[in-house]
């Protein structure tokens, strides 16, 4: 049950670290070379869109891994860990992925720095729930 605990606390501190990451960028110039050219979204905008999308998968894959171990009860080592790294791997990509968005664009800012704060205690949480072995 504790692991269960610990991977529904990842995905919430990755959906705040998500919000953390939007209010950071939405006050970024679109170039930040050419402060009049206005054309577009920013990269950090595009980028943040893109790990929403690559994060509600990842959100969706790790509640089915929850409830795929919860209702078969496997009782092998192997297979509790093959069903964990196939439905948690995509977080912590998508974790990292943040972290490295924040770092190249908006760590200066406070949101930033929380931000980044939120992904890295999500993928603790995430490393603190690997099944462990007899």
């Amino acid at each position: 049950m504790r692991q269960y605990r610990s991977l529904l606390f990842a995905i919430l501190l990755f959906v705040g670290a998500w919000f953390c990451l939007l209010s950071a960028g939405v006050g970024t110039p679109e170039n930040p070379d050419d402060p009049s050219d206005t054309k577009g979204l920013p990269a950090v905008i595009i980028y943040t869109v893109a790990l929403q999308v690559i994060g509600l998968l990842a959100i969706l894959f790790t509640g089915l891994g929850i409830l795929v171990t919860a209702k078969l009860k496997p009782t092998s080592f192997g297979i509790k860990l093959a069903i964990f790294l196939a439905s948690n791997l995509l977080l912590l990509l998508a974790s990292f992925m943040g972290i490295f968005v924040i770092g190249s664009y908006v760590a200066g800012t406070i949101s930033g720095i929380a931000g980044i704060s939120l992904y890295t205690g999500a993928i603790g949480l995430v490393i603190t729930a690997i099944p462990k072995g007899r």
